[in-house]
């Protein structure tokens, strides 16, 4: 959230690679490093074998996965230790105690099963004059005889001991009234409250008793005594049993339209079981309920956690073009124009003169190698071998052996699903008016892409209506012989237009093509723009 109390988020693009989650990972451990700043890193979707392989090597956990930033009224209830809720059994008196002490505009009632029953307002304690009146004859009242004897000057003087809940017909009877004790009793008064110092003689005791009544005497007056019998009711006698509520994961933009057609001061929060977990006011959308974003190897809203034009970014650390919109205040952006975002996040620590642990480290050359192809890639730069260097002797690790291992275990198509294949590393763009997508995924050798080529050319193709894109390819990238073979779906104009050798149907050979940023992601702007124009 934007208050600066809750952790800032930290989270790479959709279908990440190892370069977004170690440089989130990585990220998230600089800011409590350098700044101590309560820094969490997330994931945006699933890890790849690579980057799986990556963190166990490093006894690293997985983030926490985070399906949207988009503000929710879990973020802004009232909850917690904050959040008071009454019982249906609990007097009257209670609520109003605490309605009045904290001006609250409502308070929710729980059932005897857990889950909401109502809730009570304030308007209705401000009603209860109506019911005070009737109270000379009550019939179906229910008492907390404790209570109501703790907050008058009385006690019982005739009849079977009470319970501590009393239910039945009661009247209240002031001085000059004796004359309708019979009456009342022969009409079916189970409990009779003598006010005002009735001097209640043994005849009446003894007409009590006949009924099978039960009787009170106490010194403080009937309009008194008619307040605090009413206090002493149960709540559930009061409260409203139809109001609007709300789940936790509703959206705070969707709630905010409700609300706005309603004349209510406060709403109830439950879950899909009934149980009540919060409360919000309308003073609740007052609040700031921003999520604080770091974004790393991305920029372009596209790529991101859905909800994020809704969340306020603090900050962006990447290594790609230039695509993100305006944002509201000045923010931290470090954007180079090196092989790997982790590859910034280790000057950072470097420029800082700290040196990180060793997990950090090992986390940082991973991605620095993935990015890079074994620092082949043309977009490795100077600065990319340096910090490699320097990260692989605080690892203790051996550059080629480590990464031959990682790209190893990360190069195997045989036990992947096609659409997966696509999805892991799939980034979409935009460009004169054409939305594209380009997927990539490295390999040792092309024998298994082989094996399944019809295969991922129909996943290709399903994954690229689905997306509604107007192109879609896959870059299958041979990481030992620096060459990838492309799989174009699509835009029949674009398509015709590559200029690359064919390689099959729609397929095109890239001899020397390792980066999708560097190398493809430029040639296929161009392409567009040329035939588009």
């Amino acid at each position: 959230m934007s208050d600066s109390a809750h952790p800032v988020i930290v989270i790479g693009h959709k279908n990440p690679d190892s370069d977004s989650i170690c440089g989130a990972i990585a990220c998230a451990r600089l800011k409590r490093d350098l700044y101590n700043e309560d820094a969490i890193p997330y994931r945006v979707g699933n890890v790849n074998a690579q980057t799986s392989f990556i963190l166990s090597y490093f006894g690293v956990e997985i983030p926490r996965f985070l399906t949207d930033v988009y503000p929710k009224i879990s973020d802004i209830m009232i909850k917690g230790e904050e959040l008071i809720i009454l019982r249906e059994d609990e007097p009257l008196r209670r609520a109003r105690e605490i309605i009045t002490r904290n001006r609250f505009s409502f308070l929710p009632v729980m059932g005897i099963d857990g889950r909401c029953a109502g809730r009570l307002t304030s308007i209705r304690l401000a009603d209860l004059t109506s019911d005070i009146a009737g109270l000379a004859r009550y019939e179906n009242a229910v008492i907390d005889i404790p209570a109501f004897l703790s907050s008058v000057k009385g006690k019982q003087v005739a009849g079977e001991p009470l319970p501590e809940t009393f239910s039945g017909t009661i009247a209240l009877l002031g001085s000059g009234e004796t004359k309708d004790i019979e009456d009342g009793l022969e009409n079916g008064v189970q409990l009779l409250i003598l006010c005002g110092g009735v001097a209640v003689g043994p005849d009446i005791l003894a007409r009590v008793e006949k009924h099978g009544a039960a009787a009170m005497a106490v010194q403080d007056n009937i309009l008194f005594v008619a307040v605090e019998l009413l206090l002493s009711m149960p709540v559930k006698h009061y409260m409203d049993r139809e109001y609007m509520s709300f789940k936790p994961y509703d959206l705070v933009r969707d709630v905010k339209r409700e609300i706005e057609k309603s004349n209510e001061g406060g709403f109830i929060v439950t879950d899909d079981e009934g149980s009540i977990k919060g409360v919000i006011a309308r003073i609740n959308f007052l609040r700031q309920s921003k999520f604080r974003l770091i974004l790393v190897d991305h920029n372009e809203f596209a790529q991101a956690v859905d909800g994020v034009e809704e969340a306020e970014i603090v900050e962006i650390i990447d290594h790609h073009r230039l695509g993100i919109k305006s944002t509201d205040l000045p923010i931290q952006f470090i954007n180079k124009a090196v092989g790997s975002t982790c590859t910034i996040i280790a000057e950072l620590y470097s420029n800082a003169g700290r040196t990180p642990d060793t997990s950090t480290a090992g986390l940082m050359l991973a991605a620095v190698l993935s990015d890079t192809v074994l620092l082949k890639s043309p977009t490795t730069t100077q600065l990319d071998r340096e910090m490699a260097d320097w990260l692989a002797s605080i690892a203790g690790l051996d550059l080629n052996r480590f990464g031959g291992e990682m790209l190893a275990a990360g190069s195997s198509l045989k036990e992947m699903d096609p659409e997966r294949i696509i999805s892991q590393d799939q980034k979409t763009y935009s460009e004169s008016g054409i939305q594209f997508s380009i997927s990539q995924v490295e390999v040792v050798g092309f024998s298994q892409f082989e094996d399944l080529r019809d295969e991922l050319s129909r996943a290709l193709e399903y994954f690229r209506k689905r997306e509604a894109v107007d192109f879609c390819c896959l870059m299958v990238t041979d990481v030992t012989h620096a060459s990838s073979l492309v799989l174009c779906t699509g835009d029949t104009v674009i398509i015709e237009a590559i200029t690359y050798p064919r390689a099959g149907r729609k397929m095109f050979e890239m001899k020397g093509v390792l980066s999708r940023k560097k190398q493809m992601l430029p040639y296929f702007i161009v392409l567009i723009r040329r035939v588009k124009r």
